[in-house]
């Protein structure tokens, strides 16, 4: 059943059972999220926070990638428009708090490249399977950007500082492997296998009593609520200032006219 909680077609949620599973759905755009689709996300984990019979979710991407991040038309917005920058913080500190407090199990089929918001996506649910042809990266500073929101309260806490700190400095390719090595990840799968895995693990969940794993699961995400608690006002002021920066600006202006060039050269 499509839109399971009334949501836009690019976040299609279906229901088997006490199974939920989420596909971000804009194959043809690598899953990057649009700005109603970024609105949309507080109101994903309300609904599953309220829906009764929900015992397990698994979150994934349709097509070759898990998500590319953020989409580019609202991405340019956030640089004309310093109004909704601000909206885009407000409702970026009500996701990962909505995210963090979904009190059933999330898994994480990682299909494909997850990055920056995608990369969130991926590493805020409960545990990660990654496609051996998956990758993860964080290139927020890459252009001009503060770390995302949500990595950094999830990453330093699931690896060391200093890892955290290399892998968000630089923004390189996080591969399966190193995923999983480095903390971000619970284990690697062939591609053809990934939902089949992610199945069974859900189907296990299920079998769990299901009280004892909802408030389990609420005892595990109090390491996530500190840091958040620590983190986010922080690493949300920041952001924005670093969106209406000049660096950024410039950065984002020459990335966009190189986008447009080659769009212009395909036509």
């Amino acid at each position: 059943m499509s839109n399971y909680y009334d949501l836009p077609e690019e976040i299609h949620v279906t229901a088997e059972g006490g199974l939920r599973i989420i596909t971000l759905n804009r194959p043809d755009d690598l899953n990057a999220s649009t700005t109603e689709m970024l609105f949309s996300y507080p109101k994903l984990f309300r609904a599953l926070a309220e829906d009764s019979e929900a015992r397990v979710a698994i979150l994934t991407g349709a097509g070759r990638a898990f998500s590319a991040g953020g989409d580019m038309t609202h991405f340019v917005k956030t640089l004309d428009d310093a109004d909704f920058a601000r909206a885009v913080q407000e409702n970026a500190r009500r996701t990962i708090h909505g995210f963090i407090d979904v009190p059933i199990p999330l898994i994480a089929a990682v299909n494909g490249p997850a990055v920056g918001w995608g990369a969130t996506l991926a590493t805020l649910c409960d545990i990660v399977l990654m496609s051996e042809t998956s990758f993860m990266a964080e290139p927020h500073i890459n252009i001009g950007l503060v770390v995302g929101d949500g990595i950094s309260v999830s990453w330093p806490l699931y690896t060391s500082l200093l890892r955290a700190k290399e892998l968000i400095f630089t923004g390189d390719r996080i591969t399966p492997q190193q995923a999983v090595e480095f903390g971000l990840a619970n284990r690697v799968v062939a591609p053809d296998k990934l939902m089949a895995e992610a199945r069974a693990l859900a189907e296990k969940l299920l079998k769990q009593p299901a009280q004892a794993l909802r408030e389990t699961k609420k005892l595990m995400n109090l390491y996530l609520h500190r840091s958040a608690a620590q983190m986010l006002d922080a690493t949300l002021g920041r952001q924005l200032a670093a969106t209406m920066s000049e660096e950024h600006i410039a950065i984002a202006a020459n990335f966009i006219a190189q986008q447009k060039r080659h769009q212009s050269s395909q036509t």
